[in-house]
């Protein structure tokens, strides 16, 4: 197979990277290394972030992480006497953050869910969505979260996330090219072509990324989204879709080489429905 078309904006793939068997250890293991921000963020920015966090929540409050992968934002709150529950879609993280409870005698709920498609629950002060998890999401997707975050808030609950700003820009090159990989990578463990399309979708404030193994006979292709907001943009998507900011926060992000620090905070309420 030879990428011989251009990514579509919002175009999706067959396969995912928090479900492959493979990967998903490699993203597990990414983590873990709380030097890194290549999967969470550094140990530095997540005790900011949770402190931030903290207070903004009731005490006793009860807490939905969403895209809670291995448990460090949970674990986090849960030792500060929250009742937290994490969902995910990836078991090997939700396989983890379950052991790691267990070992610290924390009282969390995981569940390997995925998030758009099953229920999440209701009656919680809070819901966290953290590491830009929001903006890699494609549009409609966001309408559906919100409106189940909508539901599972109570009446005076908050919905805290983060979203990327065009500092993103500032780390990512548009780029298509290919290479031969000996194996035991991230992407797989035996031999592959590894084929790599970057794409900015700048009137949408998007980046897409394709990434396509061949290996032997077999082809996978892997498909993720970036967004990018202003204060604006974020504002207005939030009112139409029945939520309001109470505030912003945009210096929790340590600097870093991963990804882009210029990331905002938002804490949003919600709207009655007429």
């Amino acid at each position: 197979m030879i990428i011989n078309d251009n990514l579509l904006l919002y175009q999706r793939s067959n396969h995912f990277l928090w479900t492959d068997n493979y990967i998903s250890k490699n993203m597990l293991t990414a983590h873990l290394d709380l030097d890194s921000d290549a999967a969470s963020r550094n140990l530095e920015t997540i005790k900011k972030t949770v402190k931030w966090i903290k207070a903004k929540i009731p005490e006793n409050g009860r807490i939905l992480d969403l895209g809670c992968g291995p448990g460090l934002y949970t674990t986090s709150l849960a030792r500060k006497g929250y009742s937290v529950t994490g969902i995910d879609i990836s078991q090997n993280s939700i396989s983890y953050a379950r052991k790691r409870a267990v070992e610290e005698g924390l009282r969390i709920d995981f569940f390997c869910k995925d998030y758009l498609q099953e229920d999440i629950g209701t009656g919680y002060d809070v819901v966290i969505f953290i590491y830009c998890d929001f903006g890699a999401l494609i549009p409609s997707e966001q309408k559906v979260i919100l409106n189940k975050i909508y539901n599972s808030l109570n009446e005076n609950g908050v919905f805290i996330f983060d979203v990327f700003q065009s500092g993103l820009c500032k780390t990512k090159k548009e780029k298509r090219d290919w290479h031969y990989m000996d194996g035991g990578d991230f992407w797989s463990e035996k031999p592959h072509l590894l084929l790599e399309e970057v794409k900015h979708f700048s009137k949408q404030k998007a980046w897409g990324t394709r990434t396509v193994i061949i290996e032997n006979k077999e082809t996978r292709e892997y498909i993720t989204w970036d967004n990018y907001y202003t204060i604006n943009m974020i504002t207005k998507f939030l009112k139409e879709n029945n939520f309001q900011v109470i505030s912003f926060k945009d210096n929790l992000i340590a600097k870093n080489e991963f990804t882009s620090n210029d990331v905002l905070f938002i804490e949003a309420s919600k709207i009655t429905r007429r």
